[in-house]
């Protein structure tokens, strides 16, 4: 059975995911540092390797459960749902406010047809495919959010597929993925694809490939469990971080895209499986993967915010004070992500779970497997 005292927990991921949510906030806000265009070029990639953790994840949390049909379809989506929905929920609402509000101080007028059928269809999770705020992505009002649609996709797929295919059947669906991302490059010049209309049906052979390769490294490590080096783990980190900073200064980028996430990337999360964090590393690892979700989510509400405050107070364009605001608004969107973690995301999460746990009980039946915590 799947309980979190049978499983271990892999504090060195959560440093790996709490740092691609930083990358992704950086590569966001390089305005505010006065470097548009030249900070975290490749910062895009950081959602190649969450897509990677949460293969790696779901196949450690929930594998053996999907496999042996000990986990009911019903339980499984619970917690999923509530891991996903909440802040994904509350950051869309927000951005509906901040961004109507951006808009309408800014250009009058838009076309509320399109906010509403955006509004009712993002509302669940589901893309709208209307040009609003003059943006042809598929989550207008949280942008961040198309990666969080293809996670739940990746999540249904996991229990009905992956989690019950072989090793062999995987390795076939990762290289048939990996050759629709090579298309991919050919066709737009990059892997930065699935967050807008014209490139949304990308976003599928992005986020099949990284999660089945996550599911396969758990299903190795499961098999034999290895060890490594945290000197390597953190000469891989650094290297990352390095090449995406230097991804504009290549010969040839787009080849980066798919050497990063074709072995760099895979590499660093098993890397990350084989290290164990002790002391001072070990909890800041802890305090990273919990808010690295609100990092994440949060960032684009709090950067048209951020920007609208300036205008009013200062009257005068945020990245004006480059590079001092950059540096104060990384701690300001930390504190913001704790504070959702703690009070809104857990408590909302527990909820839900304890609610889906009392609709689904069945003590006689699959669903007699312990909560997942």
């Amino acid at each position: 059975m799947l309980h979190k005292d049978q499983r271990p927990y892999f504090e060195s991921l959560d440093l790996v995911r709490g740092l691609a949510a930083l990358v992704v906030l950086i590569y966001h806000i390089d305005f505010m540092f006065g470097l548009r265009g030249w900070l975290l070029h490749g910062g895009y990639l950081a959602v190649d390797l969450f897509f990677v953790l949460s293969g790696f994840v779901l196949s450690l949390t929930y594998g053996r459960g999907v496999a042996n049909g000990e986990l009911s379809v019903r339980r499984y989506m619970v917690a999923r749902v509530a891991r996903l929905f909440p802040l994904f929920l509350a950051t869309t609402a927000i951005g509906f406010v901040v961004m109507t509000a951006r808009y309408r101080s800014n250009y009058g007028d838009f076309d509320t047809a399109n906010l509403i059928k955006s509004a009712l269809l993002n509302v669940f999770m589901v893309p709208s495919f209307v040009t609003l705020y003059d943006l042809k992505v598929s989550f207008p009002f949280n942008p961040a959010t198309w990666s969080i649609f293809f996670e739940m996709i990746a999540s249904i797929l996991f229990f009905f597929f992956f989690g019950k295919a072989n090793r062999t059947t995987l390795a076939v669906v990762a290289a048939f993925a990996w050759l629709v991302l090579v298309a991919t490059v050919a066709v737009f010049g990059t892997l930065d694809v699935g967050y807008a209309s014209d490139n949304f049906i990308a976003g599928f052979p992005r986020v099949i490939f990284s999660f089945t390769v996550g599911v396969l490294i758990e299903r190795a490590y499961a098999k034999s469990p290895w060890r490594c080096p945290a000197l390597l783990f953190y000469v891989l980190l650094s290297a990352w971080l390095l090449l995406m900073q230097a991804r504009s200064l290549l010969i040839n980028p787009y080849v980066f895209d798919l050497v990063s996430v074709t072995a760099l990337l895979p590499a660093l999360v098993a890397a990350g499986a084989g290290v164990v964090l002790t002391g001072r590393a070990r909890l800041l690892a802890i305090f990273l993967g919990q808010t690295s979700y609100a990092v994440y989510l949060t960032q684009g509400s709090m950067i048209i915010a951020a920007a609208g405050v300036s205008q009013i107070l200062f009257g005068r364009k945020i990245y004006d004070f480059a590079p001092t605001v950059g540096f104060l608004f990384i701690p300001l969107v930390m504190l913001a992500s704790y504070l959702s973690y703690r009070y809104y995301e857990l408590p909302a999460r527990i909820a839900m779970r304890r609610f889906g746990e009392i609709r689904t009980l069945n003590p006689v039946g699959p669903d007699s497997v312990p909560p997942q915590r």
